[in-house]
């Protein structure tokens, strides 16, 4: 007997051995000797190992775990191997997926109807939501249904044109143009009072206006001067040479006046001395002291431009690093209108493909979702990815079309299958 290992031993660097000597295990076993053997051969034995009722031999220097309640995670009966996920086979499968249709009847581009939008086959093959343009109405495709809407259109002028379903009856679609309808003006049910058009969706012309077809200003209005047709034309005698930047036209209601073009003013006031008038002196399109108008004047890092809304007072393209071109500042290392230069323009790219300027030069890319495959800049991105079975996702990858596997968004349609079920990729 080696007494001197009959005590428990002190705790150290976080693990702990309990050692029983033999007469203390003879105490413990003898109880439970019916249904468990006594450990032999030592006499030392570990508590909480993966033994028979938490029992088993172990040699002498066997450092033991402290006795535990819970198990380990991988302890007891559990099968490790139940957390790892199932390996899944793929086969090929060659059924239209829901929400896809096989519409078209291609033999190679297989599935490419999406039932959910397409609004010649909307929620079925053949099932079309087009062809109600003559009664001015639209339809789209939403979730499987043809939803109905009334259009805006123009007529031969370029007036506008707004439809609405006045009636509520569908056989007729959209009737009404509540643009010019006085009985439903700007909104079905709106009556305009008797004698006044419906004009623009509005009754009548505002305040100080004149309806002559359309609502003008008789006071300016040099083809309705004080009246509706009452056009204004050059007096006899007139000015000879004509004051700089003028015509006659109608001011006040009457014609025979001078008055500035479009773009210059009289800032000094004399354009009433008539022919003896320095006429509309100043350039108000970028004149710096008069930007827009006479006395707006700008500050000294500003210049006088339109940049598409009016002359205003803008900094200087300088100051922003841009150039200053006819239409404003511009960026020549980025804008595909002024690509290296003003106004050299980026040509339209070829089929499927997007020009863009970068570093002052014209370049072309594929529009998402397609590719030149087959080399040839001439016929642009010639190959739809997301549907073309030879080169399904990327150029040259293949579905088995030969089978009838369809490329659908860019993906050979694969499914689930058990082992031997059917051909794998």
């Amino acid at each position: 007997m080696r007494s001197s290992r009959s005590a428990a031993r002190p705790m150290g660097g976080g693990r702990a051995k309990l050692l029983l000597t033999h007469a203390a295990w003879v105490a413990v076993l003898l109880p439970i000797a019916a249904v468990a053997p006594a450990c032999a051969g030592n006499n030392e034995a570990i508590i909480g190992q993966d033994c028979d009722l938490g029992f088993c031999d172990a040699g002498a220097d066997v450092v033991a775990t402290p006795p535990s309640f819970t198990p380990p995670p991988d302890a007891g009966d559990a099968d490790a191997s139940a957390s790892q996920p199932p390996h899944v086979l793929a086969c090929i499968a060659t059924e239209c997926p829901a929400p896809y249709a096989d519409c078209s009847k291609s033999p190679s581009f297989r599935c490419q109807t999406n039932l959910m939008n397409d609004p010649a086959n909307c929620g079925a093959c053949g099932v079309s939501c087009l062809g109600y343009g003559s009664i001015n109405m639209g339809a789209s495709c939403i979730n499987g249904k043809c939803v109905f809407e009334c259009q805006l259109k123009q007529d031969s002028n370029g007036a506008p044109l707004d439809f609405r379903d006045c009636n509520g009856l569908i056989d007729d679609g959209c009737e009404t143009d509540i643009a010019g309808d006085a009985e439903n003006c700007g909104a079905c049910g709106n009556v305009c009072p008797a004698g006044q058009r419906c004009i623009n969706g509005k009754c009548g012309c505002a305040s100080g206006m004149l309806d002559c077809g359309r609502c003008v200003n008789p006071r300016f209005d040099d083809s309705h001067c004080g009246a509706c047709g009452n056009r204004c034309t050059t007096p006899v005698p007139a000015c000879s040479p004509m004051p700089s930047q003028t015509f006659y036209g109608c001011k006040n209601s009457e014609c025979g006046k001078l008055k500035c073009n479009s773009g210059f003013s009289d800032c000094n006031g004399d354009l009433g001395k008539g022919c003896a008038s320095d006429g509309c002196e100043v350039d108000t399109s970028k004149d710096p002291n008069n930007c827009g108008g006479c006395g707006i004047a700008c500050g000294p890092d500003q210049d006088c431009r339109d940049d598409g809304v009016g002359p205003q007072c803008l900094d200087k393209c300088s100051k922003s690093g841009l150039t200053q071109c006819r239409k404003g500042c511009k960026d020549l290392l980025n804008d595909k209108s002024n690509c290296g230069a003003c106004n050299f323009f980026c040509l339209p790219a070829r089929a499927n493909q997007d020009s863009f300027c970068s570093k002052g030069i014209c370049e072309t890319a594929c529009l998402p979702g397609f590719a030149d495959c087959n080399g040839d800049p001439n016929d642009g991105c010639e190959t739809d990815l997301t549907r073309h079975p030879a080169h399904c996702g990327a150029c040259g990858h293949e579905c088995d079309f030969g089978v009838g596997q369809p490329c659908i968004e860019g993906k050979c349609l694969m499914t689930e299958c058990d082992a031997g079920g059917g051909e794998t990729k």
